[in-house]
């Protein structure tokens, strides 16, 4: 689906891509370091607020806001990878491909479903079998939201702020969303948390689907 349907003006959006032939393009902490280096250098020229992100060995999660639209947010991704595909091939002695697809960039509706993009990035290396728990896992903002680790490159989401009156309150609450019994859901790959067009409720993605169908144009909300 064309991007200009899923990113709009303050839209929130997962956003993930997967390396050409699933090489570990992030397999070393520098490699890894250097993505999110990147997008802290150059998300506030493009008007990102990243509200999550866990970096995987193959691919990254980042859950953003475009505040400036789809075409600073093309702009930015756009820089991010290059910038890494160049540094990376200097590092490696080689040249091609570094990102091997079209990021997917899903459009989330509402709070509900931000708060379950973002466990869903935070649970990448438990659902992979590299760690236990998702706070044992140093390449997210698990650690962030659940901890009070500071991170710089992290604007706190609103669904985390209503979480509680106060950080002790917002942490507490935040770890507990991770309770066995509510991230069951979460520990299956979800093609509806990451290549589906819309995160929402089934009534809400409908309308989204419908609305481009008659118009052409993105839907109005």
């Amino acid at each position: 689906m064309a991007r200009r349907y899923l990113v709009r003006e303050n839209s929130i959006n997962h956003c993930t891509w997967r390396s050409h032939n699933q090489e570990h393009v992030f397999a070393s902490d520098g490699e890894k370091e250097k993505l999110l280096s990147l997008m802290k250098a150059h998300k506030e020229r493009y008007g990102i607020l990243v509200l999550s992100y866990c970096v995987m060995g193959t691919h990254p999660h980042v859950v953003c806001i475009a505040t400036d639209g789809q075409e600073a947010f093309s702009s930015f991704w756009r820089v991010v990878n290059h910038s890494y595909a160049r540094w990376y091939n200097a590092q490696h002695g080689r040249r091609g491909q570094v990102v091997m697809e079209r990021l997917s960039s899903p459009r989330i509706q509402d709070d509900r479903h931000l708060l379950n993009a973002m466990r869903y990035g935070d649970l990448n290396p438990v659902r992979a079998g590299l760690v236990r728990s998702a706070k044992d896992w140093r390449w997210s903002s698990h650690a962030h939201y659940a901890l009070g680790v500071p991170d710089e490159l992290i604007d706190d989401a609103a669904a985390f702020l209503a979480l509680g009156r106060n950080p002790v309150e917002r942490r507490i609450a935040y770890r507990h969303l991770f309770a066995i019994p509510l991230t069951s859901s979460l520990l299956v790959k979800r093609r509806d948390l990451v290549s589906a067009p819309f995160i929402g409720d089934p009534d809400w993605v409908s309308s989204c689907r419908t609305a481009i169908a008659r118009s052409g144009v993105p839907p109005p909300f």
